[in-house]
């Protein structure tokens, strides 16, 4: 009996692994669906212009940035496991903050603390994946967890929607963010492992080495530069649902639910993705993916009627989440011995992104009256122009191989 125990306490935990990190990646994804969502109400609510709110997305992807580039230092020094529960401590703590929030002001702080800590555990769980899952497994794995993040956009909207619908913007990160960010902490501590392997260690004083090569080499440097453009394509969740409450006059639950509808098509690319990563390449899948997504983004916005927008978007979506399982996919094995360094790079160069395409989207539609189709024309162009640098320049390591 006493041999029996630890055996099937391991295979538990081994089968609750996978779905521990895509809760957690799902949690990452959840305050662009809640600012996206409910973005013209919270405006309201505070008494500040939409485009002036919109940039609690911008200070999310500031602290993205700042954090992340700490993180390339971070996971070299500290235990992973400590990091990821320290994050979701942190993001726990940063819901509770913005469902009391008096005013504008305690809502960027409340946000601060969301995005330190939703960096923090969404850089460990791919740097996780890198560690304990063999090469062949890992992109269909990425596929998985992507799905869950984009999942959000189904689960998150419908629910973010029908609960302000009934309650107001507030109850949706204390009813429904809160409680499941404890319940990944209390997740995150049972299952995934403290062990991590020897490199870690012998690298513990290399971060300068890292550094190094990561921007020292064309094929990473030009993976982090193209990720920071391409990014731009995350204008479509930022300003999706305003652009139809104020084209269409939907309500929040309906607006949900055509969130909902545009995040199955994610669902189904990031988990496409994953089975096809091997087969057809990292590099050749992040192109196509992404070029698509880019030009839908500008023409959902100009469709004749609401559902054919709905369409187009949930092609942009769908195209947009495979671009990001492919992209992380081949960020994930361009410097090996620096796994968590190099995804905390690229999540740091994805936050300058958006943070300059939210600052952006909100100077368009201040001062062009709320334009949502120059705001995508924008994005859209900038995206395209960040696949022409991965394609161009980047290399994918695993075909060397």
């Amino acid at each position: 009996m006493s041999d029996e125990s630890p055996t099937a306490d391991n295979g538990l935990r081994k089968a609750l692994f996978l779905p521990t990190l895509i809760l957690l990646d799902f949690l990452v994804s959840t305050p662009l669906v809640f600012i996206g969502l409910d973005l013209v109400y919270m405006a309201s609510s505070f008494k500040v212009p939409i485009g002036t709110t919109s940039q609690l997305s911008m200070i999310d992807g500031l602290m993205g940035l700042l954090v992340a580039f700490s993180m390339s230092a971070l996971v070299i020094r500290f235990k992973h496991k400590s990091l990821l529960l320290f994050g979701t401590a942190l993001y726990a703590v940063g819901m509770l903050g913005w469902s009391i929030a008096p005013n504008f002001a305690t809502a960027v702080f409340s946000t601060v603390i969301v995005g330190v800590g939703d960096t923090i555990f969404g850089v460990m769980v791919f740097t996780v994946i890198g560690e304990q899952m063999p090469l062949e497994r890992r992109g269909w794995a990425i596929g998985l967890v992507t799905s869950g993040w984009i999942s959000s956009w189904v689960i998150a909207a419908f629910l973010a929607g029908l609960i302000t619908n009934i309650a107001g913007w507030r109850m949706v990160p204390l009813w429904f963010l809160f409680p499941l960010s404890l319940v990944c902490l209390v997740l995150g501590l049972v299952v995934i492992p403290s062990k991590q392997p020897q490199l870690q260690a012998e690298n513990r004083f290399s971060y300068v080495k890292a550094l190094k090569r990561i921007f020292m080499n064309r094929s990473p440097a030009a993976c982090a530069v193209g990720y920071t453009l391409a990014v731009f394509v995350g204008l479509v969740p930022t300003y999706a649902a305003s652009f139809y409450i104020i084209t269409y006059g939907l309500s929040p639950a309906v607006n949900g639910s055509i969130g909902a509808i545009g995040a199955l098509g994610g669902v189904f690319g990031a988990a496409a993705a994953g089975r096809l990563v091997n087969r057809v390449g990292r590099k050749p899948l992040f192109a196509a993916s992404y070029l698509v997504a880019a030009v839908c983004m500008v023409l959902f916005t100009f469709m004749p009627t609401l559902w054919v927008s709905v369409a187009v978007l949930a092609v942009s979506t769908t195209c947009a989440l495979m671009g990001v399982t492919a992209f992380v996919s081949l960020n994930l094995e361009q410097v090996p011995e620096f796994k968590g360094s190099m995804i905390s790079i690229g999540n740091a160069f994805g936050s300058i992104g958006g943070i300059v395409s939210v600052i952006i989207g909100g100077l368009v539609l201040n001062l062009f009256f709320n334009n949502f189709h120059l705001v995508m024309t924008i994005g859209g162009t900038v995206a395209i122009c960040g696949v022409g640098v991965v394609f161009l320049l980047a290399k994918d390591p695993c075909k060397i191989r």
